[in-house]
């Protein structure tokens, strides 16, 4: 399956990062699970420890809201067998630039990034005069989850499976 496959079957809401692993060998390893929306007033917290008017108005505006959840049963292993660099943020945190050129919604493929024009300056990559790359015409993927929004830069795209169900 290709990124751009993925982005389009997550959907409309961020997936959600399951787990995330980086082996002894540079393979970067991310499982994402779809998310669907639940039903309405659903999961409302009890909001024991506030006062009563304060509760009974949470309450009331929760009571008309659909919680987002985890699609257990849609589950995608995204594994990169050779990566440059790797960053992972806090997405309550990030700033967004608006001169990145990037293609995707949730699972983002970028012509023009902050990061890409900082690689050479952090790592030993580099594009020759005659247009060829070490180690290999890069890319760089981002995947922006529910609560984490992850930069990967790799020479070599990355393999997507679709994890068994239980």
């Amino acid at each position: 399956m290709e990124f751009e496959e993925l982005d389009r079957i997550i959907g409309d809401n961020a997936p959600f990062l399951i787990t995330l692993s980086d082996g002894s060998q540079e393979e970067l390893r991310l499982v994402v699970a779809a998310a669907e929306v639940g039903e309405v007033g659903t999961n409302i917290p009890d909001f024991s420890d506030t006062d009563g008017a304060t509760k009974k108005s949470l309450q009331e505006i929760l009571a008309k809201t659909r919680p987002i959840e985890i699609d257990e049963r849609r589950q995608y292993e995204i594994c990169f067998p050779g990566y440059i660099l790797y960053q992972i943020r806090n997405e309550s945190y990030c700033s967004f630039d608006q001169t990145e050129i990037r293609h995707g919604r949730h699972l983002i493929t970028f012509e023009n990034s902050k990061l890409l024009s900082y690689l050479s300056s952090v790592t030993d990559v580099g594009q020759f005069a005659d247009g060829s790359f070490y180690p290999g015409k890069w890319t760089h993927y981002g995947i922006y989850t529910q609560n984490h929004v992850i930069d990967v830069i790799s020479h070599v795209p990355p393999v997507i499976t679709a994890c068994e169900s239980e």
